[in-house]
């Protein structure tokens, strides 16, 4: 059997099918480990390979610096920042894993696709290396900070590279704090490594580049594949996304919405004339702050008061209700005598100063909790309608306002302003093209 290292690309013929992929390290002695041009690990039995040979071998790649401009910048071309912090639109394959590892510097992902440098000067430089899964409101704090700071240098436009999995998350906490932008702050991301041959991230960045470059769009907003295809990318707001699928390249909908844009590798088309225009001579106002003392509660089937009592020391709880807005906390038999007490903790805490904020687990559609009367005792004991925001979107709202002292010290003031339309976080009204 030819002698084979980790990373080589290799070939194995078994009694019954013919393999390729790339060797893995394996833990299991009589395992051959490797990762297939799908992306999944296969594992292949030592006994039932007849051959293997040696396709390519493994060349290791000299890390290199993780920031920098491109090598001669073209007049007349606007200037364009990419802040990376990690994720699957800037990784590839470990191979003595098999995982997918951040590991391709910003300075990469000018060398992977020279095409950007057709649309823009591109400058690129690290903020974290991370998975979006290990993200917290501090690194929101610290990537708004560095926004502020490229907005400061003149850049016409800032792309930020992040994960997927908690990417709307950034890009409400980045449109509540970095409001009236005189540039577009666009955030993209993939779902497939950029060494794989499936891979979105090349459509995602350059339509990204594209639109932060030619348009006249200003703010926060999301770039990702608007369909399947790898032909067109969809602009979305950064408070009324989600990702709703966890592996297809259009995993990304807007949500009680419709996309902003959409782009291609050559045109950029607007859905919407509501948007507010690029101005370079606007001063941004930018309120950094986060108070993370809030929880995130999903009701379901079986919630208990109990469940609810742990939240004692919070200072906000945004509600996963179901349906309108409801919790259950109606007592109709023996079984549902603890529905009582549940009603009697938000009192308590809607008296004790915590905000109390109802949006819906539907994902789709508005609160209302005037239809029904569990909705009406609801709102009477001290929770807010959250209206159409996403609770992903009313959990960034509600900390940012509580990390500012003026709303800290003053609740009903604070309610008063997540009652208010900031960023485009609520809708008047829905329409039927606003749904999947």
């Amino acid at each position: 059997m030819a002698e084979a290292k980790t990373g080589d690309l290799i070939e194995i013929k078994t009694s019954e099918e013919v393999i390729s992929g790339f060797l893995l390290e394996s833990h299991d002695s009589k395992i051959i480990l490797i990762k297939l041009k799908s992306g999944y690990n296969q594992g292949i039995s030592k006994s039932e390979i007849k051959s293997m040979k040696i396709l390519e071998s493994y060349k290791h790649k000299e890390e290199k610096s993780a920031e920098g401009k491109q090598n001669k910048e073209k007049k007349g071309l606007p200037k364009i920042t990419i802040l990376h912090t990690g994720g699957t639109i800037a990784s590839k394959v470990d191979y003595r894993t098999g995982a997918v590892s951040a590991k391709i510097s910003a300075k990469e992902i000018l060398e992977m696709f020279p095409e950007l440098g057709k649309i823009a000067n591109i400058d690129a430089r690290v903020v974290f290396q991370m998975f979006s899964e290990d993200m917290e409101p501090e690194h929101w704090l610290k990537l708004a900070e560095e926004v502020k700071k490229e907005i400061g240098k003149g850049a016409d436009g800032i792309i930020i590279t992040h994960g997927t999995d908690t990417l709307h998350h950034t890009g409400a906490a980045l449109s509540f704090m970095i409001q009236d932008s005189p540039i577009p702050i666009i955030l993209t991301a993939s779902q497939r490594s950029s060494d794989r041959g499936s891979s979105d991230s090349f459509l995602n960045l350059i339509c990204a580049i594209k639109f932060a470059a030619e348009s006249d769009f200003s703010g926060v907003a999301i770039c990702m594949h608007s369909s399947s295809e790898d032909k067109e990318c969809a602009i979305m707001s950064g408070t009324k996304c989600r990702k709703l699928h966890t592996s297809r390249r259009d995993a990304f909908k807007p949500v009680n919405s419709k996309p902003i844009a959409l782009v291609t590798k050559e045109n950029i088309r607007f859905l919407t004339e509501n948007y507010i225009k690029r101005d370079k001579k606007r001063k941004p106002e930018t309120n950094i702050c986060f108070n993370d003392n809030i929880a995130l509660i999903k009701a379901h089937p079986g919630f208990k008061s109990k469940e609810l009592s742990f939240c004692e020391d919070y200072d906000g709880i945004i509600f996963e209700g179901t349906g309108l807005g409801h919790l259950g906390i109606n007592v109709l038999d023996e079984i549902t005598k603890d529905h009582a007490k549940m009603l009697e903790i938000l009192k308590k805490f809607n008296k004790q100063g915590k905000i109390l904020v109802m949006t819906s687990q539907c994902i789709f559609g508005r609160v209302n909790m005037n239809v029904y009367s569990t909705g009406r005792d609801l709102l009477e004991a001290g929770v807010i309608s959250g209206k159409d925001m996403s609770a992903e979107t009313a959990f960034v709202k509600l900390g940012w306002l509580l990390g500012q002292k003026e709303y800290k010290k003053n609740i009903e003031l604070a309610k008063q302003k997540l009652q208010e339309n900031l960023v485009g976080e609520f809708n008047d009204r829905l329409s039927e093209e606003e749904f999947l």
